[in-house]
């Protein structure tokens, strides 16, 4: 079921050639026309920072020496089956971040245990609101939340980044494909 044109996110890109949709040209790297990112690393950019995600239409201009009649379905087979490698890519990097954290947790938690147990000696120190106390108690929070902190964030928060460019890069595998010659 197709989106109506208004509810499109419409994506222009300017292109010398269909290769560099997915391949930056060898050029030269002082030129005004250099372009510094791939089509698709511009097309995720640019929905990556929008939101939400609706369905896209690409419009690819390229010269009109480069476009033939059936270059916008090998545009659209090939940009999906790019999209597909990479979202899996993703699902196997996310799972390696989470694995990270896991393997994390034999550091931070005997760090944490330190912590804990600092935190439990300041208990004993006296007096209870003296100088010592208070470094020995601060100095055990802290190694409990530097022991947890890395680990978790690393199991919860890193894979997301790869959750979230793996739902632009369906919506990117699903566009709509216009080329056009100039």
């Amino acid at each position: 079921m197709s989106a109506s044109p208004a509810k499109r996110q419409v994506i222009k890109l300017r292109l010398s050639r269909p290769q560099e949709m997915f391949e930056l040209p060898q050029t030269d790297l002082f030129s005004e026309y250099r372009n510094f990112l791939t089509g698709v690393d511009f097309c995720l950019s640019e929905l990556r920072g929008r939101w939400p995600l609706r369905p896209v239409k690409l419009e690819i201009e390229l010269p009109a020496g480069q476009v033939d009649a059936g270059l916008a379905d090998r545009v659209a087979r090939t940009l999906r089956r790019y999209c597909q490698y990479r979202v899996r890519y993703n699902r196997h990097e996310a799972r390696a971040q989470r694995y990270g954290g896991v393997s994390a947790l034999a550091i931070g938690l005997p760090l944490c245990a330190v912590g804990l147990a600092l935190t439990v000696a300041a208990t004993e120190v006296q007096p209870g609101s003296g100088i010592p106390h208070v470094i020995t108690d601060t100095l055990g929070w802290v190694l409990v939340w530097l022991g947890l902190w890395f680990p978790f964030d690393q199991m919860i928060f890193y894979p997301l980044s790869y959750n979230r460019e793996s739902r632009v890069l369906r919506t990117l595998g699903d566009a709509e494909i216009e080329v056009v010659a100039t």
